[in-house]
Order: structure tokens, then sequence, then C-alpha cells
């Protein structure tokens, strides 16, 4: 009896095309992008979930970054019993090469070589007791032996990284999984390697440099947790980044939360905003939302036109139960269909999808039978919720009334205004969202940073300190490069960071090595305060002047009883890294020609740029023997700062554009069966002298209402929801007044368009015809 009921309404569906390509691809449309963002949200909610110590590994960080001294994990073990074993991190960028293989650039890990104890990561090749007893041992990635060597090599083998530090090949791994909030690395070096790999005796027993993440496995049945503040009692006593207060707690994350950290990692690891996964669940809230009140629309707007199908059924004896059971099984029916519409379409635009918030959903990979069992619920429950109100509703129909013909005057208000208003208060609200978003998005991109980063390249330097220079003569002689300079911090990388005491007063700046020609490269003015030039003078910013209290008195800026150095010039302020951190103070050192540069910084005329980035390439490699060139353009840096916030401002707009297609499918149907209920009054109207546009505007009207029904709660909710997001940004917009205007206004358009079509239609039918239909 249901397959035969079904069989019917599927023959309705292709009667009524219309009415069925505006149910289904509505329907599809929103579960397509449900099914996408869902699998997006649980990858992102599983990442580092799949670890089988995952409860007792925690990361160690501090209320200002993630990084810590080398000799903090050891002095942990030491003190905490707690503490099962440790891994310390850092991460490089480096060439690499053995005989018989030219130079090959490669992404460095230094880590202990607890990795492999504490992470549930797979070796497929050496086992771990040798690995981590080689002090310069070297684990390859999988893709990186094959595409270094041409093959998986011996264990043994030796090759050479950066051409100062040997290393012995103890294992082969698999390339990280993509649900790890370690980033892709090609060499997995044990970590006390780091010490000849940056030339540095002391590099592993100081506290000076804190630069490497640490991560701590608690021993079973412990509280590693509750030990905070004794490991910041105990660093205290050893960081002077703890003495002077610079850090002052010490905080312990489990590792299925590390990938939430609101905390800025300076290592190469991935991250990303719990809040922004919050928001997109209540994205794919509000549109499930939105699909299953169109359905109910549009069901109910097409009862009208198989009210008398019903009719007959229930004159032929069928009881309420049993249509309501062939309504819900219409639902469910027509939810597979969607689904599967949903899931081809998926297909073809996850590549879109993957872009914008750069995943890597494959919706093959992810059926499996869990999945399925997951999807068919999810769609029965769907259809059946869709369905349970419009099939309450035709189950109820009086069959008498309807072969009288009376159904349709009792139906011109069943319809409900309130599921149309909550249509459009979302539509409003995503776009003013939409709308804000890319206002800051642009704010950000165009915001004068204080330098000019056009034509401007930064090239990293591996060169001796011998050879940089010479290198820098070569450069300022080819053809299209205007300037070059040396230095060891720019606006992209923000330098170094130095705290310290100054007149009692604690301080930390950011302290950049340069030349002279520096700011000429950068178009950076600074005023000099008249001492005179010499080899130990500093520049200082504005923000600096501020916080030191400078006045024209004050000759020297004094670090410490041995620093000191003399004021030559105020550098007008200037922005160093993005604009998503306030400015902050600064000073300039000049960079002594026995002080090795970090990059060279050149000035292109923009001419022909290619042509000179082909030269300079060509220049690098015949100094650096081989070594590739690690060059990058300031302004793609620039522009990639603020990739993520241009990516929500397309992922917002596209559902506002979502919402505003499934709300006028929706509304376009409502309105057809609303004009239909009007057809004996419009013809009456007509018939006493009323004009057509008359007509048009008294049946527009009710829809117009509805419109600023919603627009008066959206405003106050959208404004809300944009101000505690702009609140993350120190530079940011101020939220207009017109962006509510003109969405309220572009609203009323979009609702004018859709109705007004059947509106015209029905004002301009023959009274006669209007009058006969009733």
């Amino acid at each position: 009896m249901i397959l035969k009921h079904l069989k019917i309404f599927l023959v309705h569906l292709w009667k009524n095309k219309i009415y069925a390509g505006i149910t289904i691809f509505g329907f599809a449309i929103s579960l397509l992008f449900i099914l996408l963002l869902s699998i997006y949200i649980k990858n992102e909610y599983s990442i580092n979930h799949f670890h089988e110590k995952k409860d007792r590994i925690f990361r160690v960080v501090n209320n200002i970054h993630t990084t810590f001294a080398a000799p903090s994990g050891p002095l942990l073990k030491e003190k905490f019993p707690e503490v099962e074993d440790y891994m310390r991190t850092s991460s490089a960028r480096s060439y690499v090469k053995t005989n018989g293989t030219s130079k090959i650039a490669c992404d460095v890990f230094f880590a202990d070589m607890s990795f492999f104890s504490i992470f549930s990561f797979e070796i497929i090749k050496g086992n771990i007791k040798t690995i981590q007893e080689k002090k310069n041992s070297v684990v390859l990635s999988e893709s990186f032996a094959y595409k270094f060597l041409g093959r998986i090599p011996n264990i043994g083998e030796v090759i050479q990284l950066g051409d100062r530090v040997d290393l012995e090949i103890t294992g082969i791994m698999k390339d990280l999984p993509t649900d790890t909030h370690f980033h892709q690395f090609d060499l997995l070096v044990n970590f006390p390697s780091i010490a000849d790999f940056y030339e540095s005796s002391t590099i592993l027993t100081t506290y000076s440099s804190n630069s490497f993440e640490l991560y701590v496995l608690a021993k079973p049945h412990t509280d590693f947790q509750t030990r905070a503040n004794e490991i910041t009692d105990c660093f205290t006593e050893v960081n002077w980044m703890f003495k002077n207060k610079h850090v002052q707690s010490v905080i312990i994350e489990p590792i299925e939360d590390v990938y939430f950290s609101e905390i800025q990692a300076y290592n190469r690891v991935k991250q990303n905003s719990e809040r922004f996964l919050k928001i997109l669940s209540a994205i794919v809230f509000f549109i499930l939302v939105l699909a299953i009140i169109n359905y109910i629309n549009l069901t109910i707007a097409q009862s009208s036109f198989r009210s008398r199908e019903i009719a007959i059924k229930k004159l032929m004896g069928s009881k309420n139960k049993t249509l309501l059971i062939f309504c819900l099984c219409e639902s469910i029916t027509l939810s597979f269909i969607a689904l599967f519409v949903a899931f081809i379409l998926g297909v073809q635009v996850q590549g879109i999808f993957n872009h914008l918030l750069d995943s890597d959903i494959d919706l093959w990979n992810e059926i499996n039978l869990i999945t399925l069992i997951y999807t068919l619920c999810f769609t029965v429950g769907i259809g059946f919720v869709s369905g349970l109100v419009p099939a309450l509703k035709i189950s109820k129909f009086d069959p008498i009334e309807v072969i009288k013909g009376k159904y349709r005057m009792k139906e011109k208000n069943t319809y409900s205004k309130i599921l149309i208003s909550f249509q459009y208060f979302i539509i409003i609200v995503l776009l003013v969202s939409a709308f804000i978003i890319r206002q800051q998005t642009s704010f950000l991109q165009n915001y004068q940073l204080g330098f000019s980063s056009e034509n401007l390249v930064s090239i990293e330097n591996e060169l001796p300190i011998e050879r940089q220079r010479t290198f820098q003569e070569v450069l300022e002689k080819i053809p299209g490069v205007e300037k070059v300079c040396l230095s060891s911090g720019t606006p992209i990388d923000g330098g170094n960071n130095s705290s310290f005491v100054y007149n009692d007063k604690r301080l930390s700046f950011q302290r950049f090595k340069v030349d002279t020609s520096f700011f000429s490269l950068l178009n950076i003015s600074y005023k000099r305060i008249g001492t005179a030039y010499s080899k130990d003078i500093c520049w200082i910013n504005e923000k600096a002047a501020k916080d030191i209290n400078w006045n024209k008195n004050i000759t020297t800026f004094k670090r410490s009883e041995d620093t000191k150095w003399t004021i030559y010039g105020i550098v007008d302020d200037f922005h160093f890294r993005n604009l998503k951190s306030e400015l902050g103070p600064a000073y300039f050192q000049i960079l002594q020609d026995d002080e090795l540069a970090w990059s060279f910084l050149v000035r292109l005329n923009g001419k022909n740029n290619r042509t000179t980035i082909k030269r300079i390439e060509k220049a690098y490699s015949n100094f650096s023997n081989g070594i590739p060139i690690k060059l990058e353009y300031f302004d793609d840096t620039v522009e990639e700062w603020y990739r993520k916030e241009e990516n929500t401002a397309e992922i917002v707009s596209a559902f506002a554009f979502l919402t505003i297609v499934i709300s006028v499918m929706g509304l376009f149907a409502m309105s057809m069966f609303y004009v239909q209920q009007k057809y004996k009054e419009i013809g009456v109207r007509k018939t006493n002298g009323a004009k057509t546009l008359q007509i048009i505007k008294m049946l527009n009207s009710d829809f117009m209402k509805w419109v600023v029904l919603a627009f008066i709660p959206a405003c106050p909710v959208a404004y809300y929801a944009m101000n505690q997001w702009l609140h993350d940004f120190p530079y940011r917009i101020d939220i207009s007044w017109w962006v509510f205007a003109l969405t309220g206004a572009l609203a009323i358009v979009i609702a004018l368009v859709t109705v007004s079509y059947h509106s015209w239609r029905a004002a301009s039918m023959n009274p006669v015809k209007s009058l006969r239909y009733e």
C-alpha cells in the first residue's frame, strides 16, 4: 500500500516539475552545505584524538607564547615525579644532500626521539630503540625519501643537513596523518643535533633562548595539570622570562585541546579557532532549520493542488493515521532523493570548499558503515521532522468541503507568517555579517602599515658571514634592483623580542639589527635628535619613545648596566607582523660586519620583476653552491596574513546566498499559493475599478510586513555578533548604520522581485476568469 502511494507521489512530482525541482533542489543545496560542514567540523574536533596515550600527553605553554628554553624538559623530568618523558621541538627550513644527489630543500622538524613513544605515529622501517639511541639520528618521511633518493633508503645511510651536520638514517616513517596538529615535515632530526645545526655550544643548556615547544607524557594515574603553579615557581628560579615577570604563569594543555589553543604557537603547528567552529555549527543548524521551514511552506502551498486526491482517499475509507504515514513516507523519500543530489553536487564542489577552509575533505573516503548508519538515521529524521507539520495538516482535510470547493477559501491564512519572517531574519543577519566581514578584511588588506611593501622581496640568508656583504654588492649591480640591505628582523618577521627593566619599569621591545639603508629602502622616516653617528647608535620608534618617557634631554638608551646605546633618531611608527596585534615598541641597531644577517631585503624597480628575480636566483645559486633560494614578496605575505578572514567572508557570503536561494524558492511557491487564495477578491476589486498597480501593491504589502518584522530583531542580533567578532582585532572598522539600511533594502527588493511575478499575473488576469475560478 505504501509503495503504491509512493508511486502516485512520484507521478505527482513528475507532473509538477517546477514544484518538484524547487523542493528537491532547495533541499539538496541545504544538505550539500550541511554534509560538507558537518564532515569538516567532525574532522576538526577529531584532531589529535587518535593517539593511544592522548589522556597522558600535555603541551606546556605560558601566558604569552608556547615556547621555553631547551633545558626545561630535563628539568621537569628531574623535579616532578609525574613526568614519564618529555619532548622538545623546533622547526627550520634547510636543504639536504648525500653522495650522488644535488641539494634539495626540506622542512626540518627537530624533536627528541621520544616523539615515537609519546605519540602514535607509524614507523615503516627501523625500530624505536635504535632511533632513540643515536644522537645524530634522522627519520625521513616516506614521501620525502622517494622525492630525495627515489627509493626507501637503507638504515645506516648518512646524509648531510645544511653543509654542517652529518645525520644517520635510523628510520622511515609514514607521512603524518591529517588529524594531527603537527605540520607535515620531511626530516625528523634528533633534537640534540640542533646545537650542531645552529653551531651553538650552549643552546641545549642555556635559558637565554626560549624558542622550543615542550610536550610531556605524564605517568598513568597522575594529575600533572595540578602542578602548574609549582612548575611556574621552578622556572622562576632559572629562567629570565619568569624572573623579570615577562612571563607570569605556566599553562598545561591536554593534547586534545592544543589545536584550539588561544596562545599563538611560534613553531610550525596547525591551529584553529573553536569559536569559528561554533559559528559554523550554528550555521549548519540554521541551514537545517531553513531547509525544514522551506519544505513545510512548499508542501503546504502544494497541498491545495492535492486536496482533491486526499479527499477522495478519505472518502474511500483511508484513516487519518494512514494518510499521516503516507505523507511522512513522501517526505522521507524526498529527503533521500535530495541527499543523493547533494552528494553528487558535493563531489563536484568539494575542491572549492577545501580551498576556502584549508581542509582536505573527500566525500568518497568518508563512506563507511558507521557513516552510512548515521546518514540513514539523519535523513529519516529530517524527512520525518520536515513532513510532520504538512502531514498533520493534510490528514485533517475535510473531504466534503474539498469536494464542495470551499477548501481554498479556508486555507488563505494557513501558512505561517512567522516561518517566512524567520527566514528573512537569517537572511538579514547573514547579509549584515558578510558585509561587515568583507569591510574588515578590506580594511586590514589596505591599511597603511607605515612602510612600502610594493616591489619588495626578502631573501633568507644562507651564506656565511664573510660572503654576505660581497653578495649584497652583486645584488646591487643586477639590472632591475634599486636597493639592497642586510637585516636581522623585518616588518614581516617582527625581529627578536627583548625584555628588560628600564628605570624600574618592566618593558618588552622588538629588536632589529639593520643596515643604515633599511629605513630608506622601506620608505620609513625618522627624526634625528642631533647626536653624532657611531657604530653604537640606535633608533627607537615613537611607541618606544613613549614607553621610556623620552625627551630631548635623554640621549642614551640603557637596557642594563652593561648595554647602552646612543639614540640617533626617533623612527615613525610602522607595523611589524600583522594587524591582529597592536603596534609595539621597537629599537634598531646597526648590523655589524661580523654579525650574521637573517635576510637580504631587495627593492625592485617594478619594470620587469620576473626577469630580475631570475637573475637574483642565478646569482644566489652561484654564491650558495647550489643551496635553493628562499624568496618571498612582502605583498604576498601581507595578503596571506588575512587569508583566513577573506575565506571567512567568502563562506559567510556563500551561506547568505544559499539562504537567499532557499528562501526565494519557498517564497515563490508561497506567493503563488497566497495569490490563488485572493483570486475572488482580486476579481471583485478589478470589477469595481481597481488598477493593476493597486492590486499588486495590495498583494505585496503582506509580504513586506514579514520582511519588516524580521528586520527589527535581526539588526541588534547582527550588531552584537559582529561586534563580538571585531573585538578580537586591535584595528577595526566602525559598524555603520548604512550596512543595516542597505541590507534591509536588499531584503525588501528580494521579496518584491520574488512575489511580484505572481502578483502581476493575478492583477493582470481578466476579472471574469477570477470570479469564474472561484
